[in-house]
C-alpha cells in the first residue's frame, strides 16, 4: 500500500526578526503547512469534487417532480414578460411559454443551442422551414412566429 503526502494548503506566512534590532536583516521565516497523508488509489489520481453540470442536468431531468416545477417556473416567466411587455413578444417568450430551455428547443428542431441563442437575439431572415420548425415545436400558430421575429428584428434596429 503506498501512502502519499500532499500538501493540501498554507495560511500566509509570517517574518520573524532576530535580534533587538526589528531592521528585518535577520530572521527566520514561518509559513504553516497543512500535510494530508493520502492512500494513493491506482488509476484515479485527482479526489472527484461535487456534481458536473451535465450530472445535474441529467438528475433534475430524471426526477419527474423536478422537471414539472422547472417547465412551470419558465411559462410564469414567460407571462411576467408579456405582462411587463404588452405587444412585444420575442422569440424567447414563445420558448418560455411553451416550457423549453434553449439546449431542449435545439434538440427538438435538430439544431444546436448557439443556433438558438443567436435566432432570439438577431433573428434576421430565418427560412421558411425554420420558422415552420419552430412554430411546430413552439404550438404556436406560424403567424406568432413571424411576428416574434418581426418584433425582434424592430427592437433591434432601434437599439441601434
Amino acid at each position: 500500500m503506498n501512502t502519499e503526502v500532499s500538501v493540501i494548503g498554507t495560511t500566509g506566512s509570517t517574518f520573524l526578526p532576530l535580534g533587538g534590532s526589528h531592521s528585518g536583516l535577520f530572521g527566520l521565516q514561518i509559513t504553516p503547512v497543512f500535510i494530508a497523508m493520502n492512500r494513493h488509489v491506482a488509476g484515479d489520481s485527482s479526489p472527484k469534487r461535487g456534481v458536473s453540470a451535465t450530472e445535474r442536468i441529467a438528475r433534475i431531468r430524471n426526477n419527474p417532480l423536478r422537471a414539472v416545477a422547472i417547465v412551470k417556473g419558465r411559462q410564469r416567466l414567460a407571462k411576467v414578460a408579456d405582462h411587463l411587455n404588452p405587444g412585444f413578444r420575442p422569440l424567447s417568450a414563445l420558448r418560455l411559454a411553451a416550457g423549453l430551455s434553449q439546449s431542449e428547443l435545439a434538440g427538438k428542431m435538430d439544431m444546436k443551442q448557439p443556433n438558438i441563442a443567436r435566432l432570439e437575439k438577431k433573428p434576421g431572415d430565418p427560412s421558411l422551414s425554420t420558422l415552420q420548425k419552430l412554430a411546430a415545436v413552439l404550438g404556436v400558430d406560424i403567424r406568432e412566429v413571424i411576428a416574434a421575429v418581426e418584433a425582434t428584428n424592430k427592437a433591434e434596429a432601434d437599439r441601434v
